[in-house]
């Protein structure tokens, strides 16, 4: 399990010493202990209400809404657009650079990343107009990690570094750790060495200041997930453990607990790695994470296999799989109750400027006939232009809309696979155990005999694993180029009767994540269609780059097809060509009856001038 860093955002410091003082306690206290976060919020909020200053209320408004933000993100977008309203009112500039910030966090987890994007430009522009270093370092972290979620990760790092060099004016210990820390992450740095050195760099920062044992914990259980041996990624892991503890944080102490009884079993240590779990899984269901407990459930099916004890790694694996059904029940009602909530304010502003609207409409009702003639006459003189116009719009409108459109349509079969890759793993990790511990319980005269089925076995389901991970974009972005290719092209090999001769250099230079996936996606789509039509066929794949270029040459002598419009209208060709016009590339296909097919894909490797929506 690697980690992301989460940025850190620290509350207003206006009204009387109380209120701040019960704002600290509801800083302290929303992870550890959420409850006790919401009492002292209310109370704080109690005390503003009866305070005639507007500025208080605000900063009440602020920490009820932190405080509600851990389990009841409806309620909590409640109280900060409360607050907004009230600084709007007031001019309290200060106090919107972070009401911004934490309602960008809502539109964020409702994967509303323009809006989110937007309200966080909002405050950083307020931060440089207040001069609040603090406020605009936590935008920019929270800007780079929307840009690196949505894989734009040119900007997420450019961004990252703007927070860094913010924070530096201004020794923001904790604002340089974190992006520092998320800067020594893939995809920014690749240099294992570099990376370490940064995170070290990192976990320096953090160790000058209070409260940050979030960021610490992250920090070394990335460098435990990095560590390739098994002992030093368990003291990393301990670390990262003995900090969530002192700070009850439950989501780093189960992710802790997880990776080490990976290590343990890496060591043969099973007693261990057993323990671990043993430890974790009461404290998940304590707390009720269902996210958590399904992979905790799921280690611990993968220590019973260890252990050779079949029947209960398959209890585990049903445990695990009915974890995690409930766990997307439960975020999908999260996201609908958090949409309905974006939803209806939308509404009521819609309401307020249609109301607006009405009453424009009738003040300048005298004033519609002179009006109407201007305008009249300024159509008239426009018209040419106006028709000329709005037909180039509506000619790119249409081609955005086919980009969007393919692009939309990629992205859906990309989630599809994704899906599909994790059934494939849950269900045959069931069928591999359930048929391990059959084979167990038969007595065969020759016991050379039942371990060669054992293992085979055993080798069925790691390769099955490896296709799994192989089909899941995330997996793949694992992998180095070469990696990915030639894995393809020995999956296909084991499960086809083809001949595949494969040609490719060991390194490429650096390739962008989405050529990577299309190239690759490309293909795959190649050898599908391959062992559908030409299942005993000799295919020869080309690799190389030249001239800014990567180039694919594909050829077989299977029985080919007549290329005419209902071959292009089928999906695999379809989405060949689809995919290499969304980088900007081109596909050129040669087939004859009886002759084979040869393709021919060339991709610019400088994804600046792809076409993209």
């Amino acid at each position: 399990m690697a980690a992301n860093i989460p940025a850190e955002h620290v509350g207003s410091d206006s009204g009387g010493d109380t209120l701040k003082a019960l704002g600290l306690l509801v800083e302290r206290n929303k992870v550890s202990n959420n409850s006790l976060s919401i009492h002292y919020a209310k109370i704080a909020l109690n005390i503003a209400l009866r305070r005639d200053s507007p500025a208080d209320l605000v900063d009440a408004y602020k920490w009820i809404g932190k405080a509600y933000l851990q389990n009841h993100k409806d309620s909590s977008y409640y109280y900060y657009e409360k607050a907004l309203r009230i600084a709007d009112s007031c001019q309290l500039t200060k106090q919107k650079v972070h009401i911004f910030y934490n309602i960008a966090s809502f539109h964020s987890a409702a994967y509303n990343y323009t809006d989110a994007i937007s309200l966080l430009d909002s405050s950083i522009r307020l931060a440089e107009l207040v001069k609040d270093p603090e406020g605009m370092a936590n935008a920019y972290i929270s800007l780079a990690i929307i840009k690196r979620n949505i894989h734009d990760y040119e900007s997420a790092f450019k961004m990252f570094e703007l927070a860094l060099k913010t924070a530096q004016k201004d020794s923001l210990y904790r604002q340089m750790g974190v992006a520092i820390g998320n800067m020594a992450q893939t995809p920014f740095e690749k240099d294992s060495l570099k990376s370490w050195e940064k995170q070290r760099e990192a976990l320096n920062y953090l160790s000058k200041v209070s409260g940050v044992e979030e960021e610490m914990a992250y920090i070394f259980i990335n460098m435990g997930y990095q560590s390739s041996v098994p002992d030093s990624a368990l003291s990393y892991y301990k670390k990262a453990l003995k900090l969530a503890t002192k700070a009850n944080l439950s989501k780093i102490i189960f992710g802790a607990y997880n990776n080490m009884a990976y290590s343990y079993l890496d060591k043969k240590n099973i007693r261990e790695a057993e323990s671990c779990l043993k430890k974790a899984i009461p404290l998940a269901l304590e707390v009720k994470d269902t996210d958590w407990l399904s992979s905790l459930y799921d280690t611990y099916a993968d220590v019973c296999v260890e252990k050779q004890d079949y029947k209960q790694a398959l209890g585990f694996q049903k445990k695990a799989m009915k974890a995690r059904d409930a766990d997307y029940r439960q975020k999908a009602s999260d996201q609908v109750r958090l949409l309905a909530a974006l939803l209806n304010l939308k509404s009521k502003e819609l309401l307020i400027q249609n109301e607006e609207k009405e009453l424009l409409v009738q003040r300048n009702r005298l004033q519609r006939t002179e009006l109407w003639l201007a305008i009249a006459l300024i159509l008239v003189l426009g018209s040419v232009f106006a028709i000329f116009f709005l037909q180039q719009r509506s000619n790119t409108k249409l081609h955005k809309e086919k980009i969007g459109s393919a692009q939309r349509i990629i992205e859906m079969e990309e989630t599809e696979k994704g899906r599909i890759a994790r059934e494939l793993h849950d269900l045959t990790g069931q069928l591999i155990l359930g048929m391990s511990g059959s084979i167990e319980n038969i007595d065969f005269p020759d016991p050379e005999i039942k371990e060669q089925i054992k293992s085979r076995i055993k080798e069925l389901g790691v390769s099955i694993r490896q296709i799994s991970h192989r089909m899941n974009r995330a997996m793949i972005e694992h992998f180095t180029f070469s990696e990915m290719i030639t894995g393809l092209c020995e999956d296909v090999k084991k499960l086809s009767r083809m001949k595949i001769d494969l040609e490719m250099a060991d390194e490429f230079p650096d390739l962008q994540n989405e050529l990577v996936l299309h190239f690759y996606r490309i293909i795959q789509e190649l050898l599908t269609n391959a062992a559908k039509y030409a299942r005993e066929s000799q295919i020869t794949i080309k690799i190389f780059a030249r001239n800014g270029k990567l180039n694919l040459l594909y050829s077989d002598n299977g029985s080919g097809f007549i290329v005419d419009e209902k071959n292009h209208r089928s999906m695999g060709i379809l989405n060949i060509f689809e995919r290499a016009k969304l980088v900007g590339g081109q596909a050129n296909l040669k087939t004859t009856p009886g002759l084979g097919t040869s393709w021919e894909i060339i991709f610019p490797m400088d994804q600046k001038n792809s076409i993209k929506s």
